[in-house]
């Protein structure tokens, strides 16, 4: 688990970073570039990505998937899990992308407004899907609960009787409002407002994705983190997928990229550095599913 979060936890206005540029003119997939995990081959990919420039829009505070870092020279840069995975596709795929950081409740019409840009760390749903088209998952989430102080929440019954942030729109507002439909939910549209509800006390708990839960445990004194079991969330709460606007054409290269990236440890490898060794694949691909209609459902393995 990286624990340099102290920084992203406050929210910045971070614009226009430039992903590390891929020039390889590549047809497909290639398999890891130096330093990657795995060795193995691909065939071609069913769209060709050289020379395309997509955006990537998406919240800059949402640890450890995308968040600010200080760099050595006192420059900034997003990072993250979902950074490091678009890299690693820019060079296989051989595109080029900008990061775009917005709230997340500003995202999905962003992303549905234009056949260039995509999104990370979306679970898929029959509401999402007639508007969107999604790769398979690339990453099996769990559902946290941050709390100031006491004892860890593990479990729906915890929530009873508490207040309760969650970020608008996202699977952990639409799973507590669905088993706590009188619960006392209020809704931001960002992470970071949750997390300072929670730690001004107007808050008891913050209902979000566990990853991001156990990097903002860890860059504020006090909080505690809860995880609920899965099977209490796995209706509601699906692998995170990369999410374009319906149609894009770059979506059936992602989703083979993906697919190859789990299959040669390329993807746990990343997990394991920004995420922590607990969430990894381990191999077992099963959860990862499908990509949706229209652009391939081929799974891994």
């Amino acid at each position: 688990m990286d624990t340099k979060m102290g920084g992203p936890m406050g929210r910045r206005s971070f614009l226009g970073m430039m992903a590390a540029g891929a020039t390889l003119a590549l047809a497909g997939c290639k398999g890891p570039q130096e330093g990657t995990a795995g060795g193995a081959s691909s065939s071609a990919s069913t769209t060709d990505l050289s020379g395309r420039h997509l955006s990537f829009v998406g919240d800059d505070a949402f640890a450890p998937y995308r968040y600010v870092e200080m760099q050595s020279d006192g420059t900034q840069k997003v990072v993250g899990l979902d950074i490091a995975v678009a890299d690693e596709m820019a060079k296989r795929l051989g595109f080029t992308y900008d990061f775009e950081p917005q709230q997340f409740a500003a995202t999905l019409a962003s992303v549905q407004a234009s056949d260039t840009s995509f999104t990370m760390a979306m679970s898929s749903n029959a509401e999402r899907e007639q508007s969107y088209d999604f790769t398979r998952g690339y990453y099996q989430p769990l559902v946290g609960v941050l709390t100031l102080g006491g004892n860890p929440i593990t479990s729906v019954d915890g929530l009873s009787g508490k207040s309760i942030a969650c970020t608008t729109g996202t699977v952990q507002n639409k799973f507590v409002s669905a088993v706590l439909p009188n619960a006392d939910i209020h809704t931001y549209d960002g992470g970071n407002q949750c997390l300072q509800e929670v730690l001004a006390g107007r808050i008891d708990a913050y209902l979000c994705d566990g990853a991001e839960g156990q990097s903002m445990r860890d860059a504020n004194g006090g909080l505690v983190l809860g995880l609920l079991g899965r099977a209490e969330t796995k209706d509601y709460v699906g692998v995170y997928r990369i999410m374009a606007t319906k149609g894009a054409s770059f979506v059936a290269a992602f989703d083979q990229c993906v697919g190859e990236m789990l299959k040669d440890g390329t993807i746990d490898q990343f997990i394991g550095t920004y995420v922590g060794t607990d969430f990894k694949w381990d191999g077992d691909f099963s959860a990862s599913g499908t990509a949706t209609k229209g652009v391939g459902s081929a799974t891994p393995g």
